[in-house]
């Protein structure tokens, strides 16, 4: 009787998972996958690359859906108000945890909100100085912080609770010093400004800085990524330095469904995104873009999320960052 229930159980079991899998992928409706930013930037030319590919393997149109608006948490409401079907996919990065954490009017908890999907990318962020800068490492700059004093360096980021502010603060948390944080409306002068001496230093990600590293411009000091970048294998990254072992910060980018989709749905997806970034073309699209490929499947990348949202609040609390 007993083996009769477990083979019974074992088919329901196997009955839900196609069906799952046949909404995923055999559904006639197209895929929305929610942007929280304009057509044109980084995160949009990702979910396009990312969402062709998407498309082919679950045999359902994939249409990029940009929600600009409010750091991205637009595009987070957009998709946490819609049904828990699979149809909406939301496209959410390092904004998805910390804006909330700055933010107390954003009632997001990724955690428990959204479930991830898959990690697709990482952008890593460049602690960069003038080439007349006497820095020649992040260790050079802190001495001259520690010489200094308060706000003798400033340092540019696009805006306050960015992850580049982030950086910023968690230099001055863990060196114990005190930069001075310049906070632009966006990034788009940010390199101008660094090049020309307007500026002390910056945050800048790592496919906006290459251009002017390659030229001798600007200099760079420190990556954020968990491993040194190919294009600057010279450069150390953060972990390296002393008083920041085994610490990164990476912007990163994943896939998130609405909690209380199908766990079904939710494989479906996982699986396809894996298939989609393994394919050399795609792989190599976002490298030339700056982005590098970084997949994890879903319980990989919550297991990720998880101490990097620890870190973010920490450096959020301690540095009393604040936005509205």
């Amino acid at each position: 009787m007993q083996r009769r229930q477990l083979l019974t159980r074992a088919g329901t079991a196997f009955a839900i998972l196609a069906t799952g899998l046949a909404r995923a992928e055999g559904d006639s409706k197209p895929i929305s996958l929610i942007v929280g930013y304009s057509a044109g930037g980084s995160a949009d030319l990702v979910a396009r690359i990312v969402g062709a590919e998407l498309s082919k393997r679950l045999s359902r149109t994939v249409i990029v859906e940009n929600v600009a608006g409010a750091s991205g948490m637009l595009a987070a409401q957009r998709v946490l108000n819609g049904p828990a079907d699979g149809n909406l996919l939301y496209m959410g990065g390092t904004d998805t945890v910390v804006v909330p954490m700055v933010n107390a009017k954003v009632k997001l908890d990724w955690e428990s909100d959204l479930v991830p999907v898959g990690r697709m990318s990482t952008v890593p962020m460049v602690f960069a100085v003038p080439k007349a800068a006497p820095y020649t490492s992040l260790a050079d700059l802190i001495a001259a912080l520690r010489k200094g004093g308060r706000d003798s360096i400033n340092f540019a980021t696009p805006g306050i609770g960015t992850m580049q502010h982030l950086y910023g603060a968690l230099i001055n948390k863990q060196a114990k010093v005190a930069m001075l944080h310049v906070p632009y409306r966006g990034g788009a002068h940010i390199t101008n400004d660094l090049v020309g001496g307007q500026v002390d230093s910056a945050m800048l990600v790592l496919s906006t800085a290459m251009p002017f590293l390659k030229d001798g411009k600007i200099r760079a000091l420190s990556v954020s990524d968990t491993v040194r970048v190919p294009q600057l294998p010279e450069v150390k990254r953060i972990g390296e330095e002393e008083g920041f072992a085994g610490m990164a910060l990476p912007l990163w980018q994943g896939l998130f469904l609405k909690a209380g989709t199908p766990a079904a749905i939710v494989a479906a997806y996982d699986k396809a995104l894996k298939e989609a970034l393994a394919q050399p073309e795609v792989r190599q699209k976002l490298q030339d873009a700056g982005i590098t490929v970084a997949h994890m499947g879903g319980a990989e990348f919550k297991a990720f999320v998880k101490p990097q949202a620890a870190l973010y609040r920490d450096i959020v609390t301690s540095s009393k960052i604040t936005m509205e």
